[in-house]
């Protein structure tokens, strides 16, 4: 829900793109969800049993970068991501407050090299050491993916496991007929294997895991970290670790978290020579806590919102007699750009609210205009809706109702169905249809 701009501004506001929106192939069907709502389902399906914030907000910032250079993976099939590990895996069921936190903490921010999003990466568990990006995918060399020891995965316990694999089994998965004798003939600096001999010739070891686990499971190689023996029956591969091992790990990053590293710390140690930010000169949100209101600003100069923030929390609630249990946020976004990618709507909006955070486009235009103070008023009465509503409503009947509080213009067609239902039923029972829903 948010504030349109005025007339005035449309036009200049329309010289942007539309809302920063994904499709994602998700239980046999195509949803389309923002971006910020993405990376919730991504670390919810990645690491949704993990409690430290510091851990989850580097996480949140990993998987946002990956998903803005990697998106469109699945163009040809209609969609951009699927749900599983081939992107990134997804558990819109299993996001919970503390997940929501770390996106909302980290929004629109990604990782930059050299005035472009960084190609990155993560797995579970690198072993004890991280590979580098090139000796995985030849070709996708980078100076920020390197090959290094990681004593934060170490020091947690690397994962072991072990896989018997028959050798009927292996002719199917690896196309090879007869196939009855196998052994490591090339590692990589990190350990893994590159290469293996058979007695039916050479096999490129990245080829032979993708075959092995789309024809057998993936829960037989867990990674390329791993010995192999011959035997009558089939080969014993034991190993370490879990993935590919390149980029971040997760269990490292916790590890990190645990020992008191930051968000920051964490991406400088697993992405060296990258920059956070919201944009490619590595801006980066500053805090400013009010009285009941915290605004969030990008860049050194102080907040535009205060204290309009702390004003019109005070009037929504006086407005409308409801309270939220959470303290609202509000996002001063400088342009129209950084707006939709982060709040993830159209340029066309002077604001939007999104749970407790209102997000607001260019307030230093909007306080010129003297427009700052409504459009803020309009939000909070939207922060107190979202916090009360416990049942489906329609986008018009919350629309409206911020605006019959507010005492706004805008969206007129809505208040005036809104005050209908107020003359109809009286305005203490159109509050209780956030709980029970509108009447037949």
């Amino acid at each position: 829900m948010g504030v349109p701009f005025l007339p005035a501004l449309a036009a200049a506001a329309a010289l942007a793109s539309g809302p920063a929106a994904v499709r994602v192939r998700l239980d046999g069907q195509i949803r389309e969800a923002l971006m910020e709502t993405y990376v919730e389902w991504v670390l919810a399906g990645e690491m949704g049993g993990v409690a430290e914030r510091e851990a989850l907000r580097a996480f949140a910032i990993t998987a946002r970068t990956w998903a803005r250079t990697n998106r469109r993976r699945h163009q040809a099939e209609g969609f951009d991501f699927c749900q599983t590990t081939h992107c990134q895996r997804l558990a819109p069921a299993g996001v919970t407050a503390r997940i929501r936190e770390a996106v909302e903490d980290t929004a629109g921010i990604t990782l930059w090299h050299r005035g472009r999003n960084a190609d990155v990466f993560h797995s579970a568990d690198c072993g004890g050491h991280t590979a580098s990006a090139g000796e995985i995918w030849p070709g996708m060399a980078r100076p920020y993916l390197p090959s290094k020891e990681d004593p934060w995965c170490a020091r947690a316990g690397n994962l072991s496991w072990r896989a018997e694999i028959g050798w009927r089994q292996l002719e199917e998965a690896a196309g090879l007929r007869g196939i009855r004798h196998l052994r490591v003939t090339a590692r990589s600096g990190s350990g893994r294997v590159l290469r293996l001999e058979s007695n039916r010739g050479p096999m490129d070891a990245e080829q032979f895991h993708l075959r092995v686990g789309r024809m057998l499971g993936w829960n037989l190689l867990h990674s390329r970290l791993y010995s192999v023996e011959a035997g009558p029956d089939g080969a014993l591969f034991q190993g370490k670790g879990s993935g590919h091992g390149t980029g971040l790990c997760q269990k490292g990053a916790v590890e990190m978290a645990k020992s008191g590293a930051n968000d920051l710390e964490i991406l400088a140690f697993y992405f060296p020579g990258t920059k956070p930010g919201v944009s490619a000169q590595g801006l980066l949100w500053r805090q400013h806590r009010g009285g009941s209101v915290d605004i969030w600003t990008i860049g050194p100069g102080p907040p535009v919102s205060e204290p309009s923030a702390d004003a019109a929390w005070r009037e929504a609630r006086r407005r409308s007699g409801l309270d939220a249990p959470c303290r609202p946020r509000v996002r001063e976004y400088p342009d129209a750009a950084l707006f939709r990618d982060a709040a993830g709507a159209g340029a066309h909006f002077a604001a939007v609210t999104r749970g407790c955070t209102v997000h607001v486009q260019n307030p230093q235009r909007l306080a010129a205009q003297g427009e700052l103070a409504q459009v803020l008023l309009h939000e909070m009465i939207h922060v107190l809706i979202g916090a009360n509503r416990r049942a489906p409503l329609p986008e018009w009947f919350e629309e409206g109702l911020a605006e019959y509080f507010a005492g706004g213009s805008r969206r007129a067609a809505e208040r005036s169905r809104v005050e209908a239902l107020i003359r109809r039923y009286g305005r203490q029972s159109v509050l209780r249809f956030l709980q029970s829903g509108l009447p037949e």
